[in-house]
């Protein structure tokens, strides 16, 4: 349970240890849409955001936000990390969801940490870190688009899916392979370029083998 202390300028809440297996760090527009689905999934979630003016807003919709700083040890063990299942940090600061990441892994060795990603430099070094899954903030809705972009143009829906699947899949591939050669700008360049070709010639090969089933499918 949160309480807030005194009247005036917000201080931080005061927190007694919470039992939600979940705890999310930061609710922008991100994070808002996580705690969303997981309340709708009937999983109960502690939220901690340092925006106090952002916080009312929400609590006047109904959510239940409370104010800390998640880089504070001992807030985030009231909050019950002890007994967390996962954190998820979705705080709009590069660097500052890197110091919360660096500190849960230090501290709960054994929960897992989600982390939302500005860009690839971010996630390399959440990847340093120890975080164990990210998701790039923009990349999901922008495949998306992109995916409908394709459809606009008159690819068939389902061809339109297997290609942005493919897309992301390859994208995942290269993260990786990029991640042993960031600090290297040459080496990077080079896998960009060979990653290019590489995902052109899938794309290519996948549509001929799916042309060649569909009319062996019609020959039968």
């Amino acid at each position: 349970r949160f309480g807030r202390r005194g009247a005036g300028p917000p201080g931080h809440d005061t927190i007694e240890a919470g039992e939600a297996p979940v705890i999310i760090f930061g609710f922008g527009r991100f994070g808002q849409v996580i705690g969303r689905l997981l309340d709708a999934a009937g999983i109960e979630t502690t939220v901690l955001d340092n925006d106090p003016d952002h916080i009312e807003v929400l609590r006047r919709f109904g959510h239940k936000v409370f104010y800390g700083d998640a880089s504070r040890l001992d807030l985030i063990e009231a909050a019950g990390a002890a007994q967390a299942r996962l954190f998820i940090i979705a705080i709009d600061d590069d660097r500052k969801t890197a110091e919360v990441a660096r500190l849960l892994r230090e501290r709960f060795p054994e929960t897992t940490i989600l982390a939302r990603a500005r860009n690839r430099s971010h996630a390399f070094e959440l990847m340093n870190i120890g975080v164990d899954a990210f998701r790039r903030e923009t990349f999901d809705s922008s495949l998306a688009l992109g995916r409908q972009a394709l459809v606009e143009l008159g690819l068939h829906p389902t061809e339109a899916r297997r290609t942005a699947l493919a897309f992301a899949d390859h994208d995942e591939e290269f993260l990786l392979e990029a991640y042993a050669l960031h600090g290297d700008e040459q080496s990077l360049i080079s896998l960009a370029r060979q990653s290019r070709t590489d995902l052109e010639n899938l794309l290519r090969n996948e549509r001929r083998d799916r042309a060649a089933v569909d009319e062996s499918e019609w020959g039968n």
